[in-house]
């Protein structure tokens, strides 16, 4: 009698937690917004020379209603190549309206920068928000 009552109670509640979404205890049931995101750009000195190996830091961002940044706390990194250049693409990211974008030289030669960006997602359809391209150049100065 107690196996038979377990199971039914096993049953019932397997049928009333899939019932309200708790089934597979994560929101790709539902769906998540989502964006492909092409980051690129350039970094060059005062005289135009492109700049090899500088870091360049990425960090996505979201402002509250009062209204504050928030950052993430992970950050994607990349270096420029022998023309200064730096690319990335990001398929299926959560869709971030900000960019925080910080380039550094590790050699310490140059000063570093960083700036905010905007991000618009288009040509997107239910929970795929689109495309989006983050393209910014530095210029980076002597110290």
């Amino acid at each position: 009698m107690k196996t038979k009552v377990r199971t039914w109670f096993n049953v019932w509640i397997t049928a009333f937690l899939a019932l309200f979404g708790f089934g597979s205890f994560g929101c790709a049931k539902y769906g998540v917004p989502e964006g492909d995101l092409t980051f690129e750009g350039k970094v060059v000195n005062e005289e135009q020379e492109e700049l090899e190996g500088i870091q360049v830091v990425r960090r996505g961002g979201w402002q509250d209603d009062i209204p504050q940044m928030y950052w993430q706390e992970y950050a994607d990194t990349l270096y420029t190549n022998s023309e200064g250049e730096f690319y990335e693409e990001r398929k299926g990211d959560f869709p971030l309206k900000y960019h925080k974008i910080t380039v550094t030289d590790p050699s310490g030669k140059y000063e570093s920068q960083d700036t905010i960006m905007t991000v618009r997602y288009k040509h997107g359809h239910g929970w795929y928000e689109g495309k989006a391209t983050l393209k910014v150049n530095f210029m980076l100065k002597k110290k």
